[in-house]
């Protein structure tokens, strides 16, 4: 996933001060804000369909995967001074639950085309959040 332009030059002009590759930064961010959006509209579609009796836990994974994704897209583009231990466990929690949600929308992917979008979006958050993870600054906890 290519970040948008906007929060590349964001990341660029403010994540100065940390020792992280800004590209991977701002992909992790683009793809944590991608995947909400898109969890949010899955579950959404999901809770219109006839059979949505079927469709509850996948509903319940959309949410809680929008929702921390979003919250780790802002944590990360909080660059001064993170506690380093909270934020990778906020990210490593983020790439389970994408791939918790992908897997359970995965199930669904052939009667229902959002979501097999979804898992894929999922799917590629899950990998970014591990990347950064891998390449995340382990500064003192604070």
């Amino acid at each position: 996933m290519h970040p948008s332009t906007s929060i590349a030059n964001m990341v660029a002009a403010s994540a100065q001060q940390i020792d992280l590759d800004a590209k991977s930064l701002a992909d992790v961010i683009t793809s944590c804000l991608e995947c909400a959006a898109v969890c949010t509209m899955c579950a959404d579609a999901c809770a219109a369909e006839p059979d949505v009796a079927d469709l509850r836990r996948c509903i319940r994974l959309n949410l809680d995967c929008a929702d921390l994704c979003g919250v780790v897209a802002r944590l990360l583009g909080r660059t001064g001074d993170p506690h380093s231990g909270a934020l990778r466990a906020a990210v490593e929690a983020c790439e389970e639950i994408c791939v918790g949600c992908a897997a359970e929308c995965h199930k669904h992917a052939a009667d229902h085309e959002h979501c097999r979008l979804c898992a894929e979006v999922c799917a590629r958050c899950a990998r970014a959040c591990q990347h950064i993870s891998t390449v995340l600054i382990d500064g003192p906890s604070s």
